[in-house]
Formats: C-alpha cells, structure tokens, sequence
C-alpha cells in the first residue's frame, strides 16, 4: 500500500461549521473507501500566493493516506465538483510518518521555512 498526502484549499470565507463539514465529507471518502486515513493535520486560515476566484485567502487541509489509488481518485473527483473547495492537489509520499512530521516542525516553526529558502538560494539550487 503506498502513502499519498493530499491538501484541500478551502474557501475561507466559509463560516467554521462549513469549514468542518467540508473537511469531514473529504475524511469520510478516505474512510469509507479500502484506504486508511493515517494523519490529518490543519494548516488553518492562510494568504493565497495568487487569487483564486477572486479570493485572497483559504483554510489548508493536510490528510496522509496510506491505501489504494482509488480513493484519492475519487477525493480528488469530488473536490473537483466541490465549490467550497478551491484548490486540491495530491502526491505520493514515501514516509508517512517522516512527511507528517516534518510538517508539524514547520508548522510549529515557520521560522524553519525561512532558514531552508535561504540555504536552498545559497546553494545555487
């Protein structure tokens, strides 16, 4: 079985209990499907680098699945069709646990984000 981290831009605008029903459909596709729902982290409200449908903000949802290829197909089909949703994207992850890990330093942290920028534009990369 291998490990996916997918991350839901939801619309910020959106009352708290929107917000949390939007992030429970999501869950419940993962849970109802052969895959497993291994972490889920909320990055929270957050600034757009660009807009997207003329909004300037959205709440980042991070779920780690560890399963099948279906079911993020089919995570990925309804936040397509999902106008509470205004961004998704999923890629594969090797260590599940390492990749939540390290989002949870940085989170905890953004200072450390800063620090790895820097090196990289040291570094010539």
């Amino acid at each position: 079985m291998r490990g996916y981290e997918s991350i839901l831009i939801i619309d910020a605008s959106l009352s708290e209990e929107e917000i949390n029903n939007v992030t429970a459909k999501f869950r419940a596709i993962v849970e109802n499907s052969t895959s497993e729902l291994v972490y889920e982290s909320t990055w929270g409200r957050r600034r757009l680098a660009y807009e997207i449908n003329k909004k300037q903000y959205g709440v980042y949802q991070l779920f780690y699945i560890k399963g099948d290829v279906e079911a993020l197909h089919e995570l990925d089909r309804q936040a397509g069709y999902d106008e509470k949703v205004l961004k998704f994207f999923s890629v594969r992850a090797d260590d599940l646990e390492v990749q939540h890990q390290q989002f949870e330093t940085l989170k905890a942290n953004p200072q450390l984000n800063v620090n790895l920028l820097s090196e990289d534009a040291q570094g010539g990369l």
